[in-house]
């Protein structure tokens, strides 16, 4: 009796043992352990970081070589300037200057004294004077290149028949064609011309 009581309290102690593991225990165990591995597998798996593609290159921009552009340069032409020849001083004397001879579209002014004040010597030297209505002779101004000093000439149509000697010349009276008449009254002057106009024609005197 004794030896049955002390194999039934061995048998006791073998049950409550918390040392000892049972088979279903076991098969628990490796079940546990299974799923947690396959739990911290997937973890890993999940924390481990997926890799970045590799960089894709980016492509260098084509340049298009440039044309280079060529500006036509104008063409200049010199030319070479010819020489002017100087024009001659010796200018024939017009048609009629001989005695007895007219000269058609020979232009008239005058000059007086008692307002513009031409009452001396001329450039021949020879006194400014003038006589009455019967005088017919009178002074007058040329260009002495083409009428010397002393040349006589009447204007054809002159109703007082006045007779112009040339004595005299000044800056404005230039070419065969143009008289300056003396008058002491620059009114005298003025009416001579309005009876004859200021283009006439002159008949050289011997």
């Amino acid at each position: 009796m004794l030896l049955a009581t002390l194999a039934c309290q061995d048998s006791a102690n073998t049950k409550v043992t918390p040392n000892h593991t049972t088979s279903t225990d076991a098969v628990a165990t490796t079940t546990a352990d299974r799923v947690f591995s396959l739990g911290v597998e997937n973890q890993r798996k999940e924390v481990s970081p997926t890799p970045n593609p590799p960089p894709i290159p980016t492509p260098e921009p084509t340049v298009a070589p440039q044309q280079e552009v060529v500006t036509p340069v104008p063409t200049i032409e010199v030319t070479t300037p010819q020489p002017v020849e100087a024009a001659s001083t010796n200018l024939p004397l017009p048609v009629g200057e001989g005695p007895g001879q007219t000269v058609e579209g020979v232009w008239i002014t005058f000059y007086d004294c008692d307002v513009e004040g031409y009452c001396t010597a001329t450039a021949s030297g020879v006194t400014l004077k003038e006589g009455g209505a019967e005088q017919k002779t009178r002074y007058a101004a040329c260009d002495p290149n083409y009428w010397p000093y002393g040349t006589r000439m009447t204007i054809v149509g002159d109703p007082n028949e006045y007779e112009w000697i040339c004595i005299d010349t000044g800056s404005a009276v230039v070419g065969p064609a143009h008289w300056d008449v003396w008058f002491y009254s620059q009114a005298d002057g003025e009416a001579y011309l309005d009876t004859l106009g200021t283009t006439v024609t002159i008949e050289i005197l011997p």
